[in-house]
């Protein structure tokens, strides 16, 4: 859900001479357009370098010429000295190779700076759609895949707009320019490179088109792969419960030939340009050879033009070699354009209706009324499930493993949208309320704890944000933590780690309870939120949770006897339905779903 606005653009506005392109290049057109115009000034500097640059190095060849011509007046018996102007000629070579080494420095470090930062806001981008957008988004695709999306995606997006903006304009200008030199020194030369090098320009477009496919391959596999090794590192004391060491090497040994064999691919039609351009080159070579040894012969052109027009080839070479390369990355980047875009562009389902009204002086009463919903998978999960907690009340659902208990709550915080029905606070429907203040109102802790990596204190303030360090202990007493978080090294300061790594499940679990009691909603939801405690643990906990509920309405996902007896109603839930409803001695009393459930759990 988007609470909030964000000045970048994000609207796919693509051009009329955009839509005859691939998918790719108007994926980094567009990326170019809305990500890096916006640092236009850094991409003016380097233009500007770029521009003396190429200057300086077509130059290169007329400057050769004149001293080559020089040099043969030399050869008459009558010349005893070095004319001054050939010294001249020397020395403004020099110079022209220190301008075009100090304007390159420019030009690098201009086209960098303007690259990196558009590169942060393509990430802010991607991680603002993420973190704002569906639930459902997130929970159901591999997150390996989106960390993918951050390394791997804008890795690509990074090579490309550098190559783009440090060799695009560079040897554009420097090809023109030296096409120019060329022309005065011996335009007979020049023509043959004009019919022979365009000729390598069809196969290395092609071969940038294969790349842009197999990219898009390739780093959709990366993301699988990032799946796997997060997957085997988290699942560790299983693996080495169960010795399933070969198990999981074999998986990512397959995994990592997979990756191999892709990344092989898009090298392999990589690699095939520059030989192409290389042959071209060797082709040009030999044809210039040729034709100037005839044509000295011939007294039609002289061994300074020669000189010269082989000293701009030399200086025209490299860049054109760049430039035919630039296409199979700027291909890559476009296919790792299309994958950004797929994020950015995605619209929400779960958001704010441009009508949504805030919910104030929420008192909690809490009302399914007939509510059905189908994940987005296609299993369902609720059939016409009703029930209402009144203010203050606090009501335990129970039932088998995929009744709809945990599904009740993500409805509850809009995560989802039902199918049909509704589900009410305080008498609005929710989907007429904005998120941010339905959330404000609630307050959450789920059977796996998450603890960010930070200090213990922060963690707890998550829970009200500003909150003084003296509330911060107040939740934590009424946790029953502050006595564990006091004799961790550095007490509340003390890190949490990695998904809370550093604390046990029962220590993280109190760390959660505390946060939610921080945060004083009316409604507090608690789905086995004291399953990871010991007996005399979750004692103190349910005294403290007794006292802190007293005028909440708490909701709470429960198996453990002890946590669901003493509610004031239990709902129990089969097949995505409420089938009996009742304080613990009236269901007992009754016989029914309940009593069945107690029997099994005490058996």
């Amino acid at each position: 859900m988007r609470t909030g606005c964000s000045t970048r653009k994000r609207g796919p506005t693509i051009t009329s001479s955009e839509h005859d392109a691939p998918k790719g290049a108007r994926s980094l057109w567009r990326l170019i357009r809305e990500r890096y115009l916006p640092h236009w000034k850094w991409f003016a500097l380097g233009t500007a370098c770029a521009a003396i640059t190429s200057v300086a190095a077509a130059s290169y060849g007329y400057l050769l010429k004149l001293v080559v011509e020089g040099l043969e007046t030399l050869a008459d018996p009558s010349a005893t000295t070095v004319p001054p102007y050939l010294w001249w000629l020397i020395g403004i070579i020099g110079a022209a190779a220190a301008i075009r080494s100090l304007s390159l420095y420019g030009m690098t470090l201009a086209n960098n700076t303007g690259v990196q930062r558009a590169i942060v806001d393509i990430q802010a981008d991607q991680f603002d759609a993420l973190t704002e957008g569906d639930f459902a988004r997130l929970s159901g695709d591999r997150s390996g895949g989106f960390v993918s999306r951050f390394i791997n995606d804008v890795n690509a997006l990074r090579e490309a707009g550098l190559r783009l903006a440090n060799n695009l304009t560079k040897g554009v200008l420097t090809v023109i320019g030296v096409f120019f030199t060329m022309l005065i020194m011996d335009w007979k030369l020049t023509l043959v490179l004009l019919v022979i090098y365009p000729i390598a320009f069809g196969p290395v477009i092609g071969l940038g088109n294969r790349v842009r496919k197999r990219s898009k391959k390739a780093q959709k596999q990366v993301g699988e792969v990032a799946s796997l090794l997060s997957e085997s590192f988290q699942s560790a004391r299983v693996v080495k419960a169960y010795g399933l060491e070969d198990y999981q090497k074999a998986r990512a040994k397959k995994g990592f030939v997979e990756r191999s064999r892709l990344f092989l691919k898009v090298l392999t039609d990589k690699a095939a340009v520059d030989p192409i351009l290389e042959i071209t080159g060797g082709i040009a070579l030999v044809g210039i050879l040729a034709l100037t040894a005839w044509r000295i012969s011939q007294g039609d052109t002289s061994l300074g033009n020669f000189v010269g027009v082989i000293g701009a080839v030399a200086v025209a070479a490299p860049e054109l070699r760049a430039l035919g390369t630039l296409n199979a990355v700027a291909q890559e980047g476009g296919a790792a354009a299309d994958r950004v875009f797929e994020i950015i562009d995605a619209k929400p389902v779960v958001t704010d209706r441009p009508d949504a009204t805030v919910l104030n002086d929420v008192e909690g009463r809490v009302a399914f009324e007939d509510v059905h919903f189908i994940y987005p998978d296609g299993s369902p999960a609720l059939k016409g499930m009703s029930f209402t907690a009144q203010p203050g009340e606090t009501v335990a659902l129970v039932g088998p493993s995929g009744a709809g208990k945990s599904t009740i709550f993500n409805l509850l915080l809009r995560l989802y949208d039902p199918v049909s029905g509704t589900v009410a606070v305080d008498g609005s429907d929710i989907r007429t309320v904005t998120g941010a203040s339905l959330r404000q109102a609630t307050a959450l802790v789920a059977q796996e704890a998450l603890l960010f990596d930070d200090t213990i204190a922060a963690n707890i303030a998550l829970g009200r944000m500003g909150a003084t360090r003296e509330e911060i202990r107040q939740a934590a007493e009424a946790a029953n933590a502050h006595d564990f978080i006091q004799a961790l090294p550095g007490g509340y300061d003390a890190p949490a780690g990695e998904m809370g790594r550093n604390l046990s499940g029962g220590q993280r679990q109190r760390i959660a309870l505390a946060r939610a009691i921080l945060r004083e909603a009316p409604i507090l939801l608690l789905d086995e939120a004291t399953s990871a405690l010991d007996a005399e643990s979750e004692a103190k906990v349910q005294a403290a949770l007794s006292a802190f509920s007293a005028d909440r309405t708490t909701l709470i996902i429960a198996h453990r006897l002890s946590t669901v007896r003493a509610a004031d109603r239990i709902i129990v839930m089969e097949d995505g339905q409420a089938v009996e409803e009742g304080s613990h001695d009236a269901l007992m009393e009754k016989g029914g779903a309940y009593r069945k459930l107690v029997d099994l759990q005490l058996s």
